[in-house]
């Protein structure tokens, strides 16, 4: 299991993941748009998101390495929030909701 603490992004507010272990130890950064896309030839699905490094840490590395990195860290937290039953979706749009945003006459 890749190692992290959740820290909050003193900038937005909005949580962040800062990696603890070598060699991207005090990187920190933020998942974006999560897609899961069926490769229906092999009988899978193929994770796609977005994420936006906050702190690189002074790290230099191979950005294919540490999107496999942070990939297999998405993974493993998809898995765990489902063991726990505690994954919380946040923003973006339910591209099948048929009525529009109701507010609250409150």
């Amino acid at each position: 299991m890749k190692e992290y603490v959740i820290v909050e992004n003193k900038r937005t507010g909005v949580d962040a993941i800062k990696l603890t272990s070598e060699p991207y130890s005090g990187i920190i950064f933020s998942y974006g748009k999560v897609d899961f896309i069926p490769d229906e030839e092999n009988f899978t699905l193929k994770i796609k998101f977005d994420y936006e490094i906050l702190d690189q840490a002074s790290k230099v590395f191979d950005t294919k390495i540490f999107e496999t990195y942070i990939g297999d860290l998405l993974q493993e937290l998809i898995h765990d929030g489902i063991a726990k039953n505690s994954i919380t979706y946040t923003g973006g749009i339910d591209e099948n909701r048929t009525e529009d945003i109701k507010q609250s006459d409150t």
